[in-house]
């Protein structure tokens, strides 16, 4: 048993070293380029685009662009008030025009819509906000058919926020949905998704619980229907966005779900079947206030708290629940309290976080795996999950949906395939505190019968 073993941790070894130099801050944020941003970045063409909520000339926010090297980092506006100010979104990128929203500013300072050049040039607001028309958006736009749909926070009939679609010339604006409450209550960090003719959102607010809710609605602003109500129990405060995958719509809480801390939730597109796929712990992340991401197979995204270092972490999970993975902690050094959404391209995840890095404002990063999309440590873990993972040596082995597998041996091998734990176990969800040296470790689970419940590997980093 030991040689096959040992050549299973020489590969997994050879991966390892590779895992820390995965991680690179490609832009240390400093004021004077930008500070705390709370959107995502937009890639086209080897180029990276965003916006700050602080810094620049004004410390109003800017827009800027970056080489996904890192390089040729540009300051392509400084907002000012006037032309808008405090963008809490990302940019839509439509042929060489970005797409935007900032939150306050403009005319009447409850924000604006604007559009700008790829270089810079061009900049144009195409709408004010002026809290009838909605008021402090925080989400970002989307683009279908030759119109823009977004979201505000605030305004619209009842101050609760309203759903709107518009022009990209800034015509033909239209409220399609006063949010009132009982329909929901002030959208946050949230896109809307399109599918069709039909628009998925989410409130983080109101609803029959006062927790957000899940919408959908033509785009004509008609046929509005509640899909689910956060309650708590299945979540509640939803910050961010739905994405759709194979007729199910898959999305997080801040907070709610079974300890607390949030969780990963899927449901059919009109409302039933719904599903918490994973809940948070605080350990392995919580508090997730942006979106998932997929590359079709595997979900991918970011809490801004809890994991190894209490500064959250990238984490990947498949869309059955399984095989969750700690896949970066953030030290605070490298960046810390992520607001924004992953931007997945190939092998490499781009991302901003909100605060840390060398100055404390925030950073730009970069995450190039190998395995991203593949997730083949724990590719035979039919029923485990183990988080977090890299670990300090304490960490929990849970057996979602599976408590009738246990009682159930949990054995843990080193590199030399040398056996340094054995337990047997009565629980779905346990904890392990395995007092080793840093390096890799292969976890098996085997059920009474003998058969191999779920395997992968364990990183301790203290």
């Amino acid at each position: 048993m030991k040689k096959p073993l040992l050549l299973l941790f020489a590969s997994l070894c050879f991966g390892i070293a590779v895992i820390k130099a995965q991680y690179t801050v490609l832009l240390n944020f400093n004021d004077t380029n930008g500070s705390a941003p709370l959107g995502s970045l937009t890639l086209s063409m080897g180029k990276l685009f965003g916006m700050t909520q602080y810094g620049g000339t004004n410390n109003d926010g800017c827009i800027f662009s970056l080489d996904t090297d890192g390089q040729n980092y540009r300051d392509l506006l400084d907002f000012n008030g006037t032309n808008g100010e405090y963008p809490a979104s990302s940019l839509t990128l439509l042929g060489n025009k970005l797409y935007g929203m900032t939150f306050i500013g403009g005319t009447n300072n409850d924000g604006c819509i604007f559009k700008i050049d790829t270089d810079g040039s061009g900049y144009k607001k195409i709408l004010d906000f002026n809290g009838i028309n909605g008021a402090n958006p925080e989400g970002s736009l989307i683009f279908s058919g030759g119109i823009l749909y977004g979201m505000t926070e605030e305004g619209g009939a009842n101050n609760e926020g309203c759903i709107f679609s518009i022009d990209t010339n800034g015509n033909y604006y239209h409220h399609l949905l006063d949010f009132n409450g009982t329909n929901g209550e002030k959208p946050q960090f949230g896109t809307l998704h399109i599918s069709k003719n039909m628009l998925f959102g989410m409130t983080l607010k109101g609803g029959v619980y006062d927790s957000g809710c899940i919408f959908s609605i033509d785009t004509n602003g008609t046929a509005f229907n509640d899909l689910l109500d956060f309650n708590g129990i299945n979540g509640e405060y939803p910050n961010g966005s739905l994405i759709i995958m194979d007729s199910l719509l898959f999305g997080m809480t801040s907070s709610g779900g079974t300890h607390g801390a949030g969780n990963i939730f899927a449901i059919d597109t009109n409302g039933q079947g719904y599903r918490n796929i994973f809940s948070f712990t605080g350990s392995n992340g919580d508090y997730p206030l942006g979106s998932l991401i997929s590359d079709g197979k595997i979900l991918y995204g970011m809490t801004t708290g809890g994991a190894v270092k209490g500064n959250g972490n990238i984490f990947s999970i498949d869309t059955n629940g399984m095989y969750y993975e700690d896949i970066f902690d953030f030290n605070d050094t490298d960046g810390s309290f992520s607001v924004g959404d992953l931007t997945l391209s190939g092998k490499v995840l781009y991302g901003m976080t909100k605060d840390g890095g060398k100055n404390r404002q925030g950073v730009i990063f970069r995450f190039n795996d190998a395995d991203l999309g593949i997730n083949n440590l724990t590719a035979s873990s039919n029923f485990t999950s183990l988080y977090p993972n890299p670990t300090t040596g304490i960490f929990t082995i849970s057996f979602e949906g599976a408590q009738s597998l246990v009682p159930a041996t949990v054995e843990i091998y080193n590199v030399l395939g040398e056996k340094v734990y054995s337990q047997i176990v009565h629980s779905s969800s346990f904890i392990v505190n395995l007092n080793q040296p840093d390096g890799i470790y292969l976890y098996r689970v085997i059920a009474q019968d003998g058969n191999l419940l779920g395997e992968g590997k364990v990183v301790i980093q203290k």
